[in-house]
């Protein structure tokens, strides 16, 4: 029934062109119902038609939910872990593009070379190659170096690697086309950043032997390591202080669920830590469960995910709740809640100058069908200031989810993952504080797929 709804909707409004009456409502309303039957070309063609006649504001921002703003890799690959370079003109990421696992399809599981994106020339190259699992690649200060995790076989008899696998650590000179294994896959890295100075990593990792995790620091220019938090209790999701004093991170405790055991199905705690007189400092008690912790550009407050009810209605509180984003003032030395826990919100981050925050969320009241195949199918992407007023959705979630947005250093534009239920995952750009020219937007309907 639907569809012959769309069907009546798609001859009106070719009748009212036909007729050349109401040109510009009818070519963007052909556009998206041409767009809703899948009819790519045909709605390509009337959105650039649309064009050549004045445009709204609230028009654009239409085209843009169907674009979901500027593709950068295609969504016929499965692409992942984007991340800016510290001069904000180039992403690296990691794309699986061909199917590895011989499941039949491109999914996360397959092996993904890294690849650089150039936002000013338009291209892309490839770093590493794709019969590898890489995953979480970040760019050193100056540019010039690569760190990344990589699982490899390193036996023939080995399975392929996948997401699942225990991933080594690896560094690239980009400028030199080397690269180099720092540790191998018996340590598990997760969590990789680079210090501010560039001269050390940090990460979180299970040594060979140990049971919890700890986070460590490596002198890139002798490798050796260093024990920032031990591994006495598991700690994870470590961000450094720009004054790289500072490290906050997650850690648990205590068996907050009563199982017996104290593990990752706990409530996890924030700490921060002052890394010149080796204190530490519970900022988020583990009454509540708290997570991916991020410090404010300068290091004075740090920005976490807190659930704090049991959202949806099961009897406990656990991930599958919605988290409220929280902000820690260390002059007050208290938090406040940003935004609240009513909808869902995820990957909440800064931007460079330290007023607002991006984050990801699904403040639709519509429950979607497409949620219960994809966790983050139907999600946009958001900004607030920090006492969470002045909202405004960056990317619509009305027609695809998205997930992982990266925010460039410069403060202009956000990268992120993003998939209708039709496509796989492209990589997608969007502009934080300007709606697109119009020669931007006609390239941005041309690359629609």
């Amino acid at each position: 029934m639907r569809q012959e709804r769309i069907n009546d909707a798609i001859s009106f409004f070719n009748g009212l062109i036909a007729r050349k009456k109401s040109l510009p409502d009818a070519y963007y309303n052909l556009g998206k119902c041409y767009f809703k039957t899948g009819m790519l070309r045909k709605a390509k063609e009337a959105f650039l038609a649309l064009l050549s006649y004045p445009v709204t504001d609230e028009t654009v921002r239409g085209i843009l939910e169907i674009t979901n703003w500027r593709m950068l890799a295609s969504n016929r690959y499965c692409n992942n872990w984007p991340s800016f370079s510290c001069d904000g003109s180039k992403v690296a990421f990691v794309s699986a593009r061909r199917d590895t696992n011989g499941n039949g399809k491109l999914d996360p599981d397959d092996c993904c070379g890294i690849y650089i994106y150039d936002l000013e020339s338009d291209t892309e190259i490839a770093i590493v190659d794709d019969d590898f699992h890489n995953m979480m690649p970040v760019f050193s200060p100056d540019g010039g170096r690569l760190a990344y995790l990589s699982a490899r076989k390193e036996r023939v008899s080995d399975p392929m690697p996948g997401q699942g696998s225990a991933h080594g650590l690896y560094i690239m000179n980009l400028d030199a086309g080397t690269e180099e294994k720092l540790l191998d896959s018996s340590f598990k890295v997760k969590h990789v950043t680079f210090s501010n100075n560039g001269e050390n990593l940090i990460f979180s990792c299970w040594r060979p032997g140990h049971d919890t995790s700890a986070i460590y620091s490596m002198n890139l220019a002798n490798r050796t390591m260093e024990i920032l938090v031990p591994g006495v209790h598991e700690s994870t999701f470590p961000s450094v202080a720009a004054s790289g004093n500072k490290l906050v991170y997650s850690s648990w405790r205590r068996d907050t669920n009563d199982d017996g055991v104290i593990n990752i199905r706990d409530n996890s705690g924030i700490y921060l830590r002052d890394m010149r007189l080796s204190t530490e400092q519970n900022i988020a008690p583990d009454i509540y469960n708290n997570t991916f912790p991020v410090f404010s550009p300068n290091g004075y407050d740090v920005l976490f995910l807190s659930a704090r009810r049991d959202t949806d209605g099961d009897g406990r509180i656990t991930s599958q709740d919605n988290s409220g984003i929280y902000l820690w003032d260390s002059v007050l030395k208290q938090e406040r809640c940003i935004v609240s826990d009513r909808f869902y919100n995820k990957f909440a981050g800064f931007t460079p100058d330290g007023k607002e925050i991006v984050f990801l969320s699904h403040w639709c009241t519509r429950k979607c069908k497409a949620e219960a195949v994809d966790y983050f199918q139907n999600k946009g992407i958001y900004l607030c200031n920090l006492y969470g007023k002045g909202v405004r959705q960056i990317v619509s979630d009305k027609f695809y989810g998205c997930r992982c947005p990266a925010i460039s250093p410069k403060g202009d534009f956000v990268v992120y993952v993003s998939w209708r239920n039709d496509t796989n995952r492209g990589l997608y750009c969007a502009c934080l504080k300007r709606l697109p020219s119009k020669k931007e937007l006609r390239e941005w309907i041309d690359s629609l797929q």
